[in-house]
């Protein structure tokens, strides 16, 4: 497939390639990989079989050397409702069915979440959840696993959990007191409440409110600025600002002696000094 577009008057083709899979569909053009969550009768909610293809995807997409972002979203007019109410009580998931806390917690649900949430988390290039509508409980913590949230003012989030006696098990209560302070995160949990667009930007859970008519080609904008960075720097920037959360000051400025280190030694440091003396964009090869 192949999909045409024009910067500053210049016309270029670029080859979009497109994975589909039963509930997700997984698109890469350029450097930029897009996850699309692809049960929109549904609400994109998440169903045993979404987990496992979602595990698959972002296992491509860090095996892929030319993929330097990943954009995660849902079809439709949700990003994702949380967990499809097969895999709950009465549903028809079998195996929740008549089980210990034990067996529970070493079931598929919980071993796949894990994979899931840590996969996104931990993917080496740089994320964005373009939150595109209803993000509810563990859709919630989907979009806090990634590193950049954009949405617009008619975007809901909702962790939902203790409106049904639950736990929420899915990372919330690890993502939120980092993401919006532990008052903000207790108040959430708690009550359960619903926020909007607006307030998430705030509270920092949005980095950025777009208008609904200017979401996508915003966050694309972003996503392509992103693409065309340093591949190297920004893999390492992503690593020491999660590793850093766990790390005292001095720890910090050591590892990142090393990281500046490598850079000063890479292609793309010359490429970037090169085209400032030579006054025009650099293009970064990741080497």
């Amino acid at each position: 497939m192949q999909h045409g577009c024009l910067i500053m008057g210049i016309s270029f083709v670029k080859e979009v390639e497109v994975m589909a899979y039963e509930t997700i569909i997984l698109k890469k053009e350029g450097h930029l990989a897009k996850l699309v969550l692809n049960r929109p009768d549904k609400r994109n909610a998440i169903n045993r079989k979404m987990m496992e293809e979602m595990i698959e995807a972002l296992d491509a997409v860090g095996r892929d050397k030319d993929v330097r972002a990943l954009v995660l979203t849902g079809a439709g007019k949700a990003f994702c409702s949380g967990a499809d109410t097969d895999i709950m009580a009465g549903g028809s998931d079998e195996e929740i069915k008549e089980q210990s806390v034990d067996e529970l917690r070493r079931s598929f649900i919980f071993r796949a979440a894990k994979k899931l949430i840590c996969g996104l988390q931990k993917l080496e290039v740089p994320t964005i959840a373009m939150v595109n509508g209803v993000c509810v409980g563990a859709g919630f913590d989907l979009a806090l696993a990634c590193d950049i949230r954009t949405g617009t003012e008619k975007t809901r989030f909702m962790c939902g959990f203790v409106k049904i006696g639950l736990f929420p098990g899915f990372g919330a209560t690890w993502f939120y007191p980092r993401l919006m302070g532990i008052g903000k995160a207790l108040e959430l949990l708690y009550t359960g409440d619903l926020i909007d667009g607006r307030e998430a930007g705030r509270i920092g859970v949005l980095n950025q409110v777009y208008g609904e008519e200017d979401l996508e080609k915003e966050t694309m904008i972003m996503a392509g600025k992103i693409t065309a960075g340093p591949p190297l720097a920004l893999r390492m920037m992503k690593s020491h600002v999660y590793q850093g959360l766990g790390d005292d000051l001095e720890t910090a400025l050591d590892a990142a002696a090393i990281y500046e280190s490598i850079t000063l030694t890479s292609g793309d440091y010359l490429e970037g000094v090169k085209a400032i003396r030579e006054k025009r964009a650099p293009v970064f090869k990741g080497e």
